[in-house]
């Protein structure tokens, strides 16, 4: 480490430390606005607010030289802020000093530097920095979840620093986080009154050589997911997004904590070409709508990468179907959203909580109400189903069967009826949830009429549908409908929504989202194999995920997978509201998957990724009580999977019973066998295929 580096790592005894410098950079002109508008009126900033108990501290300083460092609690991960010649980041920036944000994984440099900053309306927040003050302190903080890979109690475990940059506009603040599963960093605004913000800079460089897997950017998050090399990836792409630096290397980018105080965002990158690919949805900037915007913005240069193809920047949500960027709206102090990386090998990628630790603390007190739980829901087999009455008594028939807690009732249904059915189905323990397009809840008045009626009738939750946009509008919408549906205590899953960014933390009641493309695409498109095998380790990793699986009778060319791996997804794919698709017929041509699915669970006590890579093969092992169920898919030729058992706990026999593909796919077969930690068995898997297993403890 040279004289010029300080290094915020904290020992277990020194729990804070404080470093003080004035950079020798040369300030920037004041401009026009920041004189208008006194530079945003600097005031105190809030810190992390949910991570301050527990945290004991003592004091150190050092003299820096414009850079820090935090480091994650076990050493593993390290985080370097330091100001240097943007020209050093990329020729077209703006001539200037920048922060940039460099993250090493055990030895390996997971983030090249990578640019840092922000533009308002007061002013740019980039090329006018200087780094002026350093903090690290260490955090604990112990909270609970309902559901997801692993229900209950969790602990945040990080080192969180926080980097004070003076400017001609004024002062940022950058909060830089460094757990044992990855970094994440949010800008700070202090003061009070009204923001305007156009652009973060925020970009994350990935080393050369890496391979991605991405899914081009839609505002429904439904594309198809595949692998490519980073240097060859061009366009917008939809968070996260999975980067294989090494082959121990990983890196998992995402954002968390979003909320109707600002949008949500995504990725763009230009290829090797230069210039942006073509999949560029049209809320992208039209020609010349950029120097438009700096007509009102006049000290904002723009800050351009386009001969950088391995540098993703952050993109804002734009207006839908005018090709005009999202200006947010906001109020001081201002903090954005957090810029998250999640960086370790795939099981550390599998299994983390970061997304969800980082989100503000629950707004329901009472979750009693809340029950994760398994559905079954006519409309993938027959659209018009919904509307028949008889038909969905069937199926809440065939719920109480399987012991499944919920019938959902999709498009169609009707109001003369459905008292009829809550009541019905309550009489056999099963609870109804019901559908319903977001235009019929976009005021408070609608949705106080349409839950209350909702939840006189008996109904437990509500799926709704076509929000179809990340702008701040609809982060503000959300946050509304949320609150609201905590009041009546309904249960939520949205469809044709965002990207699950922690809210399932602030709001306990949100089970699952879709903002993936699923099973529904068959009744249209081809869903291949090896995107199933890619959701593992990239849109489940960020939130639960109404996939809708369990599809046996998709058939013909939209259809590549086998029954066990149709079967499988029940296992490796996680909702908090699982909803099995297919028809009551299809299950019931299954014997052996019928039994398992009236098995399985939809809430865990513990997730273990056992084996795979994204593409490939997907195993993963979820513990409900004192049983684990185990599901793999794979993608491609028939293989041979090694089914390593040292999940179960030790000294202890197992019975399992496992279930794969039989003949050539269209059938299934199992065996019954006694097991123990220290074994692995092995599976032959057909083409595309997968399996299943139950494990409980031998009497």
């Amino acid at each position: 480490m040279s004289d010029n580096d300080y290094q915020g790592e904290v020992s277990d005894t020194e729990e804070e430390s404080h470093v003080n410098s004035k950079d020798a950079t040369a300030s920037l002109p004041v401009t026009r606005r920041s004189v208008l508008q006194g530079a945003a009126a600097i005031g105190p900033i809030a810190g992390l607010a949910s991570t301050n108990t527990g945290i004991q501290s003592a004091s150190a300083s050092t003299e820096i030289h414009g850079s820090g460092t935090v480091t994650s609690p076990n050493g593993s991960i390290q985080a370097t802020v330091e100001m240097g010649p943007s020209q050093r980041l990329d020729d077209d920036l703006p001539s200037g000093r920048v922060a940039s944000l460099t993250v090493n994984y055990d030895g390996t440099t997971v983030i090249e530097p990578s640019p840092l900053g922000i533009t308002t309306y007061v002013g740019q927040f980039v090329t006018s920095l200087s780094l002026e003050d350093t903090t690290v302190k260490t955090i604990k903080q112990q909270y609970e979840t309902v559901g997801g890979d692993k229900s209950g109690q969790q602990t945040l475990h990080a080192r969180l620093g926080t980097l004070t940059f003076g400017s001609p506009n004024g002062s940022l603040q950058l909060e830089l986080l460094v757990s044992n599963e990855g970094i994440a960093y949010r800008y700070q605004l202090p003061g009070e009154g009204h923001i305007l913000v156009d652009k973060e800079v925020s970009a994350f460089q990935i080393p050369e050589g890496s391979t991605a897997w991405l899914h081009s950017y839609n505002n429904r998050y439904e594309s198809v997911w595949e692998g490519t090399d980073v240097a060859s990836a061009s366009g917008t792409f939809g968070f996260p997004g999975l980067f294989e630096v090494t082959d121990d290397a990983y890196t998992l980018l995402t954002e968390a904590n979003v909320d109707g105080n600002y949008c949500a965002s995504h990725l763009a990158v230009n290829g090797e070409d230069g210039r942006m690919g073509d999949d560029a949805p049209r809320e992208e900037s039209l020609v010349g709508e950029e120097n438009d915007r700096d007509e009102i913005i006049p000290e904002n240069e723009e800050f351009d990468y386009d001969e950088n193809p391995r540098l993703f920047e952050l993109r804002f949500a734009g207006q839908e179907g005018y090709g005009l960027p999202t200006i947010v709206d906001s109020s001081l102090p201002l903090e954005t959203p957090w810029r998250v990386a999640l960086i370790g090998d795939l099981s550390s990628i599998v299994e983390s909580n970061l997304v969800a630790a980082l989100s503000e603390p629950p707004q329901v007190n009472d979750t009693s109400w809340i029950t994760p739980g398994i559905v079954d829901w006519s409309w993938w087999s027959d659209g018009d189903s919904p509307r028949d009455l008889e038909i969905q008594k069937q199926y809440v028939d065939y719920a109480a069967e399987q012991g499944w807690e919920y019938t959902l009732v999709d498009r169609g249904w009707r109001r003369e009826w459905m008292p009829e059915l809550v009541d019905y189905a309550n009489d056999r323990d099963v609870e109804i949830l019901v559908w319903m397009v977001w235009t019929d809840l976009n005021t408070e008045r609608k949705r106080e009429t349409l839950f209350s009626r909702l939840k006189s009738w008996g109904v437990s939750g509500v799926k709704i549908d076509y929000m179809d946009s990340d702008r701040q509008q609809r982060m503000q919408w959300y946050d509304e409908v949320l609150a609201a549906t905590a009041d009546h205590e309904l249960l939520v899953n949205f469809h044709g929504s965002t990207l699950p960014k922690g809210r399932r933390r602030t709001w306990p009641h949100l089970l699952t989202s879709e903002a993936i493309y699923g099973a529904e695409q068959y009744k249209w498109e081809e869903v291949p194999a090896s995107h199933n095998v890619v959701l593992p380790f990239t849109r489940n990793v960020v939130g639960p995920m109404d996939y809708t699986p369990v599809t046996f009778s998709a058939t013909g060319d939209n259809a590549e997978t086998t029954i066990g791996h149709e079967l499988a997804l029940s296992v490796v794919f996680q909702s908090d509201l699982q909803h099995f698709a297919d028809s009551i017929e299809s299950y019931q041509e299954y014997p052996l998957a019928e039994q398992f699915l009236s098995e399985v669970s939809a809430v865990w006590d513990e997730t273990t990724f056992v084996s795979g890579t994204p593409e490939e093969e997907a195993t993963l092992a979820r513990c409900d009580g004192d049983q684990w169920f185990v599901g793999s898919i794979t993608a491609g030729d028939s293989q041979t999977v090694n089914l390593l058992l040292s999940f179960l706990p030790d000294d202890q026999q197992y019975t399992m019973r496992l279930i794969s593909d039989a003949d050539d796919g269209t059938a299934l077969t199992s065996r019954e066998q006694t097991v123990t930690a220290d074994e692995t068995v092995s599976v032959d898997i057909a083409e595309n295929g997968g399996f299943v297993a139950r494990l409980w403890p031998s009497r």
